[in-house]
C-alpha cells in the first residue's frame, strides 16, 4: 500500500503508509496527494500522522 505525499514546496513522495504518516507529522506544509482520497487506508496514515513525534531521530525516540 502507497501513497503519494506532496510536500510543502510541491515536492511529490510516493512512500508506504508507515513512511507517509512520518512525513506528514515531520514535514510542516505536507498533505496527501487528492486522489489518496480514493484509497481506503488514508484515514489510516492521517492517525499513525497524528500520533507520532515530529522528528524522533533529532531528539533521540
Amino acid at each position: 500500500m502507497a501513497v503519494t505525499v506532496i510536500t510543502g514546496d510541491g515536492r511529490e513522495i510516493t512512500g508506504c503508509v508507515h513512511h507517509s504518516a512520518r512525513q506528514l507529522a515531520s514535514l510542516q506544509g505536507s498533505r496527501l496527494h487528492p486522489m489518496a482520497a480514493l484509497m481506503p487506508w488514508v484515514v489510516d496514515i492521517y492517525c499513525r500522522a497524528a500520533a507520532l513525534t515530529p522528528f524522533p531521530w533529532e531528539v533521540g525516540l
